[in-house]
């Protein structure tokens, strides 16, 4: 597999992207999701880049979860952690088959080697994130196994 190496340049480089909607391949995407944790300019609304069935699991995490409490996330779990200073950021050549896409993400965080697969979904008209699951070793999840946990599913 082709690894796409992306310098930090390049990611402050397309920090307009965000609002270049829809996401044309899964690596364009995922530069533009992980550009926000290099310049720290994060959306106010990450559903932009998210499947209708995951943004369906944070908006039912968001209304099971009483006012003032914690939801299913005590995490980012697109940094593997409460925290963020990435380095080495690469993306692995996707692989497509029709509209899903499976694509991984390794990067340190704080010195500290992360490897995530992300499931990637083509829906209107672009690329969107359907899961994610950390392959880390002693740090393994699943985004959506999370959110059904929480919900007693």
């Amino acid at each position: 597999m082709r690894r796409v190496a992306l310098a930090f340049g390049f990611l402050l480089g397309i920090a307009s992207a965000v609002s270049a909607q829809p996401y044309a391949s899964p690596e364009a995407l995922l530069e533009a999701f992980y550009e926000p944790y290099f310049s720290g300019d994060f959306a106010e609304d990450e559903s932009i880049f998210r499947s209708a069935a995951l943004q369906g699991l944070y908006e039912q995490d968001e209304a099971n979860t009483p006012d003032g409490e914690m939801g299913a996330l005590g995490f980012d779990p697109y940094v593997n952690g409460q925290d963020f200073d990435i380095d080495n950021f690469e993306i692995v050549e996707s692989d497509i088959s029709g509209d899903v896409a499976t694509a991984e993400v390794h990067f340190t965080n704080f010195g500290e080697p992360t490897e995530l697969i992300y499931d990637l979904v083509f829906e209107d008209n672009g690329w969107r994130i359907d899961d994610v699951t950390s392959i880390s070793p002693g740090r393994e999840y699943r985004l959506s196994e999370i959110f059904e946990e929480a919900s007693g599913g």
